[in-house]
């Protein structure tokens, strides 16, 4: 008597190739967006403070006069504090302002400066914001003004 045989895939079935097939299909696309999620950080990378020092571009500085700023400070994890420093070669210039923002993550201040009188004609001011994170990286910005 001669036996026939139907012909199968090489791993078995034609049912269980189905069934592979249709496993892999669900489960490679869950596979991915599961590797995509694990490695996805979610909270941005430690990072320096920003800070802008702002200083009008037009301004005019006189003997007597002032110099006003605007500072504005962020951090995603907060910052400690900022510290406006005034310098110039004229002494009576020198000066700091030193400001403390408990668990906060931005912040803009405004800082008037005094220019005394007899201050000469052409003095560089140095006016600079520097600003320590809570993780300790430091920012600094600066501007220069000239007395007129």
């Amino acid at each position: 008597m001669r036996q026939t045989h139907r012909r199968t895939d090489a791993r078995g079935d034609g049912r269980a190739a189905l069934r592979r097939r249709a496993f892999l299909r669900a489960t490679v696309p869950l596979c991915v967006c599961a590797s995509v999620i694990c490695c996805t950080d979610p909270r941005p990378r430690v990072a320096p403070p920003t800070i802008r020092l702002t200083v009008s571009p037009t301004l005019q500085v006189h003997s007597p006069g002032t110099i006003p700023t605007s500072v504005y400070a962020y951090d995603f994890q907060g910052f400690d504090s900022v510290d406006v420093a005034m310098r110039s070669a004229v002494p009576q210039l020198d000066g700091d302002s030193l400001y403390l923002f408990p668990d906060t993550t931005e912040a803009t201040t405004d800082v008037v400066w005094t220019v005394p009188s007899g201050v000469p004609l052409g003095t560089k001011i140095t006016v600079a914001a520097k600003v320590w994170n809570l993780v300790g990286f430091v920012a600094v910005d600066s501007s220069i003004v000239t007395v007129q």
